[in-house]
């Protein structure tokens, strides 16, 4: 979906905290949209370390922001998505680190980009979300929405775990593994591709089951339309269990606990620029471009 023209009258700035240079960027960042007469505030750590600016915690956004930059990896894009709850602001993520599939314009991009936000040359990809709810003994005890996934997974001690999964109250399996992944087309790039699931293109309507290191090697992904009802239950007593939801917050499992996963009535707004290209994306994240390099023996090839 298009908007035809991104206005903005302020800006909300986050950035990966630790990052070295995240202050000069940051001054940079503020004199150029106070030459185009562009209000902005800082989150609270950022605003204290660069000394300078108006400020905001994340656990209470600025109601009068058109428009979130952020400046880190996908990790501090999520923990913005997060803490957004069902707000829908539009989020330019500028990638500080090596791969990034959320903030994956790079900070040499950032003034072309910005400028071309400016002028109305973009587009606003809308990602859609998932809600999980946690149930214990008949109460829902946890609700959190997710762009990426939530996974089930054990600790570092704990035995193959069993979870019986049914989607829309049709029995699927009974997976005994490490662990299970129920991500959206969003998070495909994310713990589900390292757990050998498909990459999902963004603009599908599904939802991915990856079972991690299953202990048959039977159970395979399942790509399933995002209108379903993933209801998840933990079986047995398998130790150390816990529930994450995008890598953000995590919850300790008991045996027995059920987990309903399904679409957001919600989407997250990503800004892009409209010569964006999603396979391009592919090609330079996961260096499919380039070719192994050769490499040349110190010692004369054989006859």
């Amino acid at each position: 979906m298009k908007d035809k023209k991104l206005k903005l009258k302020k800006v909300a700035i986050v950035a990966k905290g630790h990052a070295k240079e995240a202050k000069s960027i940051i001054q940079d960042l503020t004199k150029w949209l106070d030459e185009r007469g562009i209000k902005h505030a800082l989150e609270s750590v950022l605003a204290t370390r660069v000394g300078t600016g108006a400020s905001f915690s994340l656990d209470k956004m600025p109601k009068d922001a058109d428009m979130f930059i952020v400046l880190g990896g996908d990790g501090t894009l999520l923990s913005v998505v997060r803490a957004m709850r069902s707000r829908q602001v539009p989020i330019l993520g500028v990638n500080l680190g090596s791969l990034g599939f959320l903030t994956d314009v790079a900070l040499k991009d950032l003034y072309e980009t910005l400028e071309k936000i400016v002028d109305g040359d973009v587009s606003i990809e809308h990602r859609s979300l998932l809600t999980a709810e946690l149930e214990r003994k008949g109460e829902v005890i946890l609700t959190e929405r997710v762009l990426n996934d939530a996974v089930i997974t054990k600790g570092a001690i704990a035995r193959i775990i069993e979870v019986s999964v049914d989607v829309d109250h049709q029995f699927v399996a009974i997976i005994r593994a490490d662990g299970l992944i129920v991500s959206t087309p969003t998070g495909s790039t994310a713990y589900s591709l390292a757990a050998g699931g498909p990459i999902i293109h963004p603009k599908l309507e599904t939802m991915i089951l990856t079972p991690i290191c299953p202990h048959t090697l039977a159970y395979r992904p399942v790509v399933i339309p995002d209108r379903s009802i993933v209801t998840l239950t933990l079986r047995g007593d398998p130790g150390e269990v816990y529930i994450t939801f995008d890598g953000q917050v995590s919850e300790l499992l008991e045996p027995g606990d059920i987990i309903r996963v399904r679409k957001s009535r919600n989407a997250v707004k990503l800004v892009s620029v409209r010569d964006k290209n999603y396979f391009r994306v592919l090609r330079q994240k996961l260096r499919w471009a380039e070719r192994p390099r050769e490499r040349r023996s110190k010692t004369p090839p054989t006859p």
